[in-house]
């Protein structure tokens, strides 16, 4: 039998905004790209991504799905399409793990059935799958290759449950240009990231 304890988990900061703000926020190892999908507020533009890049290290491409009404296949397949089409090297090309993320708090929920078609389409191309929730659903999800919950204490902090690579602690925090959301990303997993 075996137990899992939790411990301490060195991380780096990132954001993620509906909007990227303008000028993209300092003093982040990296951040989450809103790529599309049917329940997606905002695909992040090229001039988005490009302020971006202009001050992290790593990105995560977010699709936010909407399950039980979206085709999973063809959810994968554009996902797929977006990662293709903007550089996003798979795994092997990179030669490590190259994740991305399925914001899984839209449409039926939970629906792992409908999350696992749509992941092994994201997983048979070369990419990593990431699963973003709140508490009262992301645990109801398998993990896939981890968990990223969304826990808005407003402090810092790491999840305690197995799996858990990031924690999204503040929401709609102000920055100069925009709001952003607050994370701490686990240092592995930061290193197993689109790298720009």
């Amino acid at each position: 039998m075996s137990i899992w304890v939790p411990g301490y988990v060195e991380t780096n900061r990132f954001f993620d905004a509906e909007h990227c703000p303008d000028p993209a926020p300092a003093g982040y190892e990296g951040c989450l790209v809103y790529a599309g999908g049917s329940s997606a507020a905002h695909a992040w533009d090229l001039d988005e991504i490009r302020r971006a890049k202009s001050v992290v290290k790593r990105m995560l491409p977010v699709w936010v799905p909407t399950p039980g009404s979206d085709n999973p296949v063809k959810a994968g397949q554009d996902f797929v399409a977006w990662l293709k089409a903007h550089n996003v090297p798979t795994s092997k090309e990179a030669g490590y793990p190259v994740h991305l993320m399925w914001d899984a708090e839209t449409g039926k929920e939970p629906d792992p059935g409908w999350l696992d078609i749509a992941c092994q389409v994201t997983s048979a191309a070369g990419w990593w799958n990431l699963i973003y929730g709140s508490l009262s659903v992301i645990f109801f999800q398998p993990p896939r290759d981890g968990y990223v919950v969304a826990n808005p204490t407003g402090q810092p902090h790491m999840y305690p449950h197995q799996m858990v690579k990031a924690t999204q602690y503040a929401f709609n925090v102000p920055v100069t240009g925009g709001t952003i959301d607050q994370s701490l990303v686990s240092v592995e997993l930061a290193g197993q990231l689109w790298a720009v």
